[in-house]
């Protein structure tokens, strides 16, 4: 390339990273992959390429890990519900920090859904912006030699395939945004079918009375270590137990006892996932709460008179099973 369409070629490069990274479903692969291929004959161009990338991805994960620092597990829970991926992207996002830790931000790019999900949980289990910004530009730097180097792998396959598109003129245009358009519909069918399962719940009123009653439901909080990090609160007497275990029969749970699962999903879609398994293995009631812990909280502080259940919401981490 020339210098100047190089110059131009990492502006759109970087332009097309940082929407992507601020939650706009443009695929950024595409892009480096046809810039990488005509970046074959010179390593500063492919250099200036994956810093454009690099670049693109701080600004954009800055922004969600800033306000994962400035407001918490509210960000998680607002990007999973508007995004594409799984609503059960904050449990595996969590799986992925906790079992990588902070080199989730630089592996994490590589596993769908992880890769935003990942910026604004470090904010808000109080990394620190040196920490980040070096992980973050690890990431970035790794993610674009990859991506950059498959264009130039894959040039000649890349060739044949833009030479077609210039064929067609204009038409390329409409090829290229009825792509981007069964990108975005394939993502959403994804996540739709991803959703979680249509199971009877019950509402934190409901469970209030069945605890009023007598009745000791078993509570289970899948919550993972990370989220009751960011969110110590949970239900009174609750047991902590991972939805990994409850697939793996890992984690048996009284099956002469009614069991309500609650998480931090939009939709209570881990919740609903743990409870098909039982359900799935002859467990006779068990029932995932509707809107989890805030629903809880929120059905607390509107009770007409302090509720003994209030007092006794406790801080510390629900025993593990």
């Amino acid at each position: 390339m020339s210098e100047l369409a190089t110059v131009h070629a990492s502006w759109i490069l970087w332009l097309n990273t940082l929407l992507h990274e601020v939650g706009i479903p443009v695929p950024v692969t595409p892009t480096a992959l046809v810039l990488g291929a005509h970046a074959v004959h010179d390593v500063g161009d492919f250099t200036l390429l994956v810093v454009a990338i690099i670049a693109g991805i701080l600004a954009g994960n800055s922004v969600w890990f800033a306000a994962g620092r400035r407001y918490g597990n509210g960000v998680l829970k607002f990007l999973c519900r508007f995004s594409l991926t799984a609503d059960t992207c904050v449990s595996r996002t969590e799986n992925t920090f906790g079992r990588w830790g902070a080199a989730s931000l630089v592996i994490g790019r590589f596993i769908p859904g992880v890769s935003l999900i990942a910026a604004p949980l470090s904010g808000a289990v109080g990394m620190s912006w040196a920490k980040f910004v070096a992980l973050t530009t690890m990431g970035g730097a790794l993610y674009g030699v990859v991506v950059v180097g498959a264009g130039v792998l894959f040039r000649n396959q890349i060739s044949v395939v833009m030479r077609a598109l210039e064929a067609l003129g204009w038409q390329a245009l409409g090829v290229v945004l009825v792509a981007v358009a069964l990108y975005i519909a394939w993502r959403w069918w994804r996540r739709m079918v991803a959703r979680a399962p249509d199971l009877a719940r019950i509402s934190a009123y409901e469970l209030q009375k069945l605890i009023a009653d007598g009745e000791r439901p078993l509570i289970v909080d899948l919550r993972g270590k990370t989220t009751q990090q960011i969110d110590p609160r949970h239900i009174p007497e609750a047991i902590n137990v991972s939805l990994d275990a409850i697939e793996h029969n890992s984690g048996d749970l009284p099956r002469d006892r009614k069991i309500v699962l609650y998480c931090a999903c939009p939709n209570e879609a881990t919740a609903a996932k743990a409870a098909s398994v039982l359900l799935g293995r002859g467990y006779a009631w068990v029932r995932p709460l509707t809107g989890g812990l805030d629903a809880w909280n929120a059905a607390l502080e509107q009770a007409p008179a302090p509720s003994p259940l209030a007092a006794r919401v406790q801080l510390s981490s629900p025993p593990s099973l």
